[in-house]
Order: C-alpha cells, then structure tokens, then sequence
C-alpha cells in the first residue's frame, strides 16, 4: 500500500472513535439530565443515533475499503459503552432512593 492510502486509511478510523465519544457523551448527558423513570429509553434512542452517526459518518468518507469492518467496530464499540453506561446508571439509581 503507498504512504498516501495508508494515511487516508488511518483518518477513517477517526469516524469510529468519533461515535464512540459521542456515545460517551451522550450516554453522560442522560445520566445526567433525564428523569429516572427515562433514562434506559433514551439510552435506546443514543444507541439508534449513534447508528445512524456511524452510517452517515462512514459513508461520507467515500472510502470503502474496510467499511464493513470499521462500521461493525463502531456499533460493537458503542453498544459496549451505552451498556456500561446502563450498568452505572442502574447502580447510580439504587442508591438514589
């Protein structure tokens, strides 16, 4: 592979790690400002927009060699922090009452 295409390679994965701070943020903002009885909902809505983030961000790229893979990583990646994200939300709340 030349130089140039490695390069453009190692700049895709930069949408992946995007989604996955996105995720943390926004997995952040609902522990914080939703209302207990809401919070796993929105934790749902987070999850179906960090999908569309990663197909609008992996798209716009136009590169296509590792798609599949690098939009795989991202939803892989983003689930796994919305569940951690659950599980603090969850122990947060038991002790809340």
């Amino acid at each position: 592979m030349s130089e140039r295409s490695m390069d453009v390679q190692d700049r895709s994965w930069i949408g992946v790690v995007a989604v996955w701070v996105t995720a943390l943020v926004a997995s952040i903002a609902i522990g914080v400002l939703a209302e207990p009885d809401t919070q796993f909902a929105w934790l749902g809505v987070a999850l179906a927009g960090s999908v569309l983030l990663t197909f609008g961000i992996q798209l716009a790229g136009g590169i296509t060699a590792g798609y599949l893979t690098r939009v795989s990583i991202s939803v892989s990646g983003t689930v796994v922090v919305l569940v951690l994200s659950s599980i603090v939300i969850a122990i947060a709340s038991l002790f809340a009452r």
